[in-house]
């Protein structure tokens, strides 16, 4: 048997039947019920059906090695490990955690075909133990979106969340520091790229990135954000809060300036580890967060740590030394807790060097102002080595390794001195040699979402697309980079049927005077620069809103639906090639692509990309005469339609036309 036989394996024991309402289901947690829901695992209609599907993680180990030895699979023994055996009239779903029969329940979903399930054995388990993914605390206002999340996150099989928390969670016991996080973020909100104008344009030092999108620049309640905590666990997943300490605390400074390490920095982001008041003050505020995600592993942060030995009591000291004395001392207070710690490892690191930029992380670092701008700049200074600290902070301290980009071996700078490693700021789709990578120890991966949690910023950042590219490599042993184009057409057909589960249940018609939506394939030649929307950078809709679909009905009305360049239409030259960049350790792709991917569905046409968007009909009780795309009063750029499709609800066939599709160009 194959090494990968050992991962995942399928083998067809001839056709199958429906799941259906009728079709009985033992054994399933809430959870797992809750799923199939969502994501439609019964399908709609009169079939012959399956009479049950069994969740057994209590099976015999005489039933289960009958079975594996039957069908040549594996023994389902790790966690996560799961084997379905659809036999007959009945489907049976083993393994031996709660974890591992959630995942036999995702597999059902993505063995389903509308809700048909062929007689078959299957077997899967991860190729890495630590599958994540990075996010802030929602707002209020974001809540169900944030479940909605989660729920995508286990239907990709991810077992992490980490959870910024900083000034976004209440605290009792400091409520100072909710009340400047709000001012603070409302000041920072004035316009999109006013922290990067504060931290890389504004001073003579070199400032931390300013993350005002946490909470939507508000805070979460206590009892709030435990009601999320508890969503994630009862899908299994490792809820990792992360409360960044040293650098990247500004929250901490609010209502306490006297604890900056700088303190003529009117937005200190640094505390001073040499006042005791410092500790008094994290210490406070770790445990608040322990109590309400009682978690078993916590990230301090620590990356990034600019500001090095400015007052008195720390100049005197190396930064290596301060560095490693900080992570020790919360690694201690956490470990008498229970808790594990994980840190963001850049500053651990001797020879990272970023293109153009010069050295980065934990080497000595030539400041120049603007930041990072070696050749233009203005030199400003020496920032102190911390990479010393690799050989004095204890070794039972996980690693996120998020430099990965910079060099393939400068994880080895952290694996030889026998730490734990994950990659963070994971980018699947841009990741060179995934296999040769986990063959050298690395625990897994965690994606990174530095903005606000909603489904726009999620696209638009790239986070859906990286989260369903990621699976593949996740949970695929026969993974190949190779692949890329057939796993990224994959990738972008899944996620456009899950953001419109409505095209399972409607048909493209010819005519049909009432139609719940419309789907188009269009594109335009407006070309804005690509932009991250992170650290305080926003999507304007003076930037993006380029025009709208506007729907005109029998009455003489109309109404309109925006069109906005990177969430419903895309470039019309989108370059789908994906390059190695040869002054990194990463491929390239063309973003634009990128952010459209969910939202949309892209299409290559010839030499042209065309994208597909499931619009709803404003006004569906009204009679539609026909649709057309305008462009916004005074610009210049074109939308061009090349196809309009009619949908209806498939119940509704025979009431108006065949299955015809409607060409419209422009």
């Amino acid at each position: 048997m194959s090494g990968s036989d050992f991962k995942k394996k399928k083998i067809v024991l001839g056709e199958g039947l429906y799941i259906t309402d009728k079709t009985e289901i033992t054994g399933a947690s809430l959870a797992i019920l809750e799923l199939f829901a969502t994501f439609g695992l019964r399908a709609e209609g009169e079939y012959t059906h399956y009479k049950k599907i069994r969740f057994s993680k209590d099976t015999s180990e005489k039933t289960l090695k009958g079975i594996t030895e039957q069908f040549s699979v594996p023994y389902p023994r790790g966690k996560e490990s799961h084997l379905v055996l659809a036999r007959g009239e009945e489907i049976t779903v083993y393994a031996s955690t709660d974890r591992g029969l959630l995942y036999g329940a995702v597999s059902l979903l993505h063995l389903s075909e509308g809700g048909y399930i062929k007689n078959l054995c299957f077997y899967s388990a991860p190729a890495c133990a630590e599958r994540g993914m990075k996010v802030f605390i929602p707002s209020e206002k974001n809540i169900p979106f944030f479940k909605k999340f989660i729920d995508m996150l286990v239907y990709y099989k991810f077992n992490t969340i980490m959870i910024e928390v900083g000034g976004a969670m209440e605290y009792c016991k400091h409520p100072e520091i909710n009340a400047g996080w709000v001012d603070y973020c409302r000041e920072m909100a004035e316009y999109s790229g006013k922290t990067t104008v504060i931290q890389d344009e504004t001073f003579p030092w070199y400032k931390n990135a300013i993350h005002m999108e946490n909470g939507d620049g508000g805070f979460l309640r206590q009892e709030a954000l435990k009601d999320l905590v508890c969503y994630c666990r009862e899908r299994e997943m490792e809820v990792i809060p992360e409360v960044p300490s040293l650098g990247h605390c500004d929250y901490l400074m609010m209502g306490n300036p006297e604890i900056a390490e700088r303190q003529e920095d009117p937005y200190p982001d640094t505390y001073c580890p040499s006042n005791p008041k410092s500790y008094q003050i994290l210490f406070d505020v770790i445990d608040e967060v322990i109590s309400v995600f009682n978690p078993s592993v916590m990230n301090i942060g620590h990356d990034e740590y600019y500001t090095i030995g400015i007052c008195e009591k720390c100049r005197t000291r190396s930064g290596a030394d301060i560095f490693a004395d900080d992570v020790n001392k919360i690694a201690d207070y956490l470990r008498d807790r229970n808790i594990r710690t994980v840190i963001w490892g850049d500053k651990l690191l001797k020879n990272a060097v970023v293109p153009g930029a010069g050295s980065f992380g934990g080497a000595e670092i030539k400041m120049y102002s603007p930041a990072f701008h070696i050749k233009d700049g203005k030199f400003i200074g020496i920032m102190p080595a911390t990479f010393q600290a690799v050989h004095k902070i204890n070794k039972d301290i996980g690693v996120l390794h998020w430099n990965w980009g910079l060099s393939e071996t400068l994880e080895d700078e952290l694996l030889s001195e026998g730490f734990s490693i994950r990659y963070g700021n994971f980018d699947s789709y841009l990741f060179p040699n995934w296999h040769a990578h986990m063959e050298k120890g690395s625990c897994g991966a965690v994606i990174s979402n530095w903005s606000t949690l909603n489904e726009k910023i999620l696209q638009r950042n790239g986070i859906f697309f990286n989260i369903a590219y990621a699976y593949e490599m996740f949970w695929n042993p026969d993974y190949n980079e190779a692949d890329f184009e057939k796993i990224r057409k994959d990738v972008m057909e899944n996620l456009y049927y899950l953001k419109n589960p409505e095209l399972k249940k409607c048909s493209v018609c010819g005519k049909f005077q009432h139609p719940p939506y419309v789907e188009l394939l269009y594109n335009t030649d407006y070309h804005p620069d690509f932009k991250w929307f992170v650290d305080g950078v926003f999507p304007e809709d003076a930037v993006y809103e380029i025009g709208a679909v506007r729907f005109i009905y029998a009455d003489g009305t109309t109404a309109a639906v925006p069109i906005k360049y990177g969430e419903n239409i895309g470039y019309r030259y989108a370059s789908w090639e994906r390059t190695w960049d040869e002054s990194q350790a990463m491929y390239k792709v063309d973003d634009h692509l990128i952010e459209t991917t969910y939202g949309t569905y892209p299409v290559r046409v010839g030499e042209e990309t065309f994208y597909k968007h499931l619009f709803k009909n404003p006004c569906p009780e009204k009679e539609l005469l026909r649709i057309e795309a305008e462009q916004k009063e005074g610009k210049s750029w074109t939308v061009f339609i090349k196809q309009i499709h009619i949908m209806k609800y498939k119940q509704e066939e025979g009431n108006g036309g065949g299955d015809q599709i409607s060409d419209q160009n422009q």
